[in-house]
Order: C-alpha cells, then structure tokens, then sequence
C-alpha cells in the first residue's frame, strides 16, 4: 500500500510540473532548437550572427554572445576568427573549440 502511494505521488509531482507552463516556454524551447539547427547546418559567421545564434555555440552562453556583439559594434567586424580572443571569456582553448563552428574569414 506504501509503494503505491508513493508511486501516484511521484506521478503527480511529476505531471504537476507541467501544470501552468506558459506557452511562451514551449516555444522559447522550438526557438532555440531552430537556432541550434541554423549552426549545425553551416558554419557560423561571427561577423553577421546574432546573439542567439552566438550563444548556441558550444562552450558560448548568453553573457558572451552579448560581449561578441559589443566588441563588433564597438571595433567593427572582426578581421579574423582569432580576433575572437579579444572578447572577455575567449581564450585559446575556447576559440580552438569554436573554430570548427565558424566561417573563416
């Protein structure tokens, strides 16, 4: 009798979390698997993408996609794909992660 009130109990817990979701959430969640579908489908340019594009990158979160924006709007488009690494939260090992992502140029 314990077990099964405790199964319907997780299997309420469980549906309860889907109770009251905005529909806003389910489609932020189709947004950015198309986002994640455009970078898998090419190579990414640094010097055109915008911050959701940037930020399904791997190893790029929100943060540092706006940094990438901010320096391009600041310095103008990059030169190179290691220009990169004069954004705050670029190093070396990060860019040499990215690169296999990103258009040359």
């Amino acid at each position: 009798m314990k077990r099964v009130c405790l199964l319907i109990a997780v299997v309420f817990t469980f549906m309860a979390g889907f109770v009251g979701v905005p529909a806003e959430s389910f489609a932020k969640s189709t947004q950015s698997e198309n986002t994640a579908n455009q970078v898998l489908s090419g190579p990414v340019d640094i010097n055109t993408a915008d911050e959701a594009i940037l930020s399904s990158l791997p190893g790029i979160g929100p943060k540092t996609a706006e940094a990438i924006t901010d320096y391009r709007k600041q310095h103008g488009n990059f030169k190179s794909v290691d220009d990169l690494q004069q954004v705050k939260g670029i190093g070396t090992v990060k860019l040499a992660k990215l690169k296999p992502f990103l258009k040359k140029i």
